[in-house]
């Protein structure tokens, strides 16, 4: 039958063969596949796309608003104060004010102690007075009404810092500064706009622009310390273990040098196979910490430390209540406990696999003012990169044993509660006793 065009004329052409029908039809599916193809790969990139270290590495991703924080649990991590959010921001946007010379930015000198050669307090003590300090500062001793302080440290050697080849020898030798200010902004003592404080719990005339830190080695102990943030609320509305996870976070962000040294001892002691979510962290604190050491020149001790079996038996709790956990990482500070923990454990769990602070100066004690008798074995800066690279090691931890009294351990748990490797924490704590370090440690809060 003759087909006709609309039009009422006929349809001139050929009609396809069979053969090139299938043709067209597989060409456009052929179309079809390499669309698709080319959408996914567009839409999809590879999840790892910047290992820089041609090197297998178990990664474990953390959500922050839009994006997803990548960290390699061998290498070197901390959080940013400047795009993490939350506490650790407003700490951050505190510390830095636009005009550091205006008459309405009010400071808040920390100074130190009158005999500041003899400070013997530690890495973690020295934080735990800086952030009483800071909360000073943010709420102007419990009287916001006022408006809040930057915080700012004088320029007055910190033992630590002894000897410091890569910046001054304050706590600026390992750690970036509190803030963008620096201390010619601040008032002078002898200036009627400065005051300085008897006393930790003296009162002082809120309106003057700098104030400064009595000589004394307790700090003031603010009662609310979140109302600085602006958020809404009392002080126990909010997670103090956030909050004090957070100070440290911005009280311990090392300068680059310090952090490439602590990336360099991660990926000598960290193995790349390890799973955080299967590890037990024993930050194990004793020497000088220890009531009756004969330590000449460290601190009193304050502790009654415990047995090394009695950490061995906390690992035995946790293998039990995890039977998946593997791994355990062991650090110290004095060179017979890990050694002796070590035997200890193989005896009980031969399986677990022990990781170690590999090159650990393990210096015998944990004083600030006793490091320079140190100095024919290894420099100051050599104990605070080896200390903070066992505090690094165990945020890579899930399970953890801390013992009372100890800021340096429960300080590892506290900060591992919110930025560690692992996506929930949970402590054994064998000291004697209880304070509020101990508690934030073992249940958060």
């Amino acid at each position: 039958a003759r087909r006709d065009s609309p039009s009422g004329k006929p349809l001139v052409g050929c009609p396809l063969r069979p053969s090139v029908l299938w043709i067209l039809i597989l060409s456009v599916g052929i179309i079809q596949v390499i669309f698709l193809l080319s959408y996914k790969c567009t839409a999809e990139p590879p999840a790892n796309n910047n290992n820089r270290d041609n090197r297998s590495l178990p990664t474990h991703t953390h959500s922050s608003s839009d994006r997803r924080i990548i960290r390699h649990v061998s290498s070197f991590w901390w959080p940013s104060p400047e795009t993490s959010g939350g506490f650790l921001s407003a700490i951050h946007n505190a510390q830095h004010p636009k005009d550091c010379s205006a008459q309405t930015t009010k400071y808040f000198v920390m100074q130190s102690l009158k005999n500041n050669e003899g400070d013997n307090r530690g890495l973690s003590a020295w934080a735990s007075v800086t952030m009483q300090h800071m909360i000073h500062a943010f709420t102007d001793g419990d009287n916001f009404e006022n408006g809040r302080r930057v915080l700012i440290n004088d320029e007055k050697l910190w033992p630590m810092a002894k000897g410091c080849k890569h910046g001054p020898e304050t706590r600026e030798c390992y750690f970036l500064p509190l803030t963008n200010c620096k201390i010619s902004d601040v008032d002078p003592v002898d200036r009627g706009s400065a005051a300085v404080l008897a006393g930790a719990k003296d009162e002082y005339d809120r309106s003057v622009r700098t104030l400064y830190s009595s000589l004394q080695k307790h700090p003031r102990m603010s009662h609310d310390k979140t109302s600085w943030s602006k958020l809404p609320g009392e002080a126990g509305d909010h997670s103090q273990t956030s909050l004090t996870a957070a100070f440290l976070a911005y009280n311990l962000q090392p300068k680059p040098w310090l952090r490439k040294e602590i990336d360099r001892r991660l990926r000598r002691s960290i193995p790349t196979d390890l799973n955080p979510e299967r590890a037990v962290g024993v930050p194990i604190r004793r020497s000088d910490k220890c009531f009756g050491h004969k330590i000449s020149g460290s601190a009193g001790g304050e502790l009654d430390c415990p047995p090394l079996k009695e950490y061995v038996d906390a690992v035995k709790s946790f293998a039990e209540f995890d039977p998946l956990i593997d791994s355990v990482i062991v650090t110290s500070e004095d060179p017979a406990a890990c050694p002796e923990f070590i035997a200890l454990l193989k005896k009980d769990l031969p399986n677990l696999r022990v990781i170690t602070n590999v090159g650990d100066v393990q210096q015998g004690t944990g004083s600030a003012s006793k490091l320079e008798a140190y100095g024919d074995v290894a420099s100051n800066a050599d104990v605070v990169a080896s200390a903070l690279t066992s505090f690094h090691m165990h945020l890579r931890a899930r399970y953890f044993v801390v013992t009372t009294k100890s800021n340096w351990t429960t300080s590892i748990a506290i900060f591992a509660r919110v930025f560690g490797f692992a996506p929930d924490v949970y402590v054994i704590d064998i000291g004697r006793n209880r304070n509020g370090y101990s508690d934030m440690a073992r249940r958060s809060g």
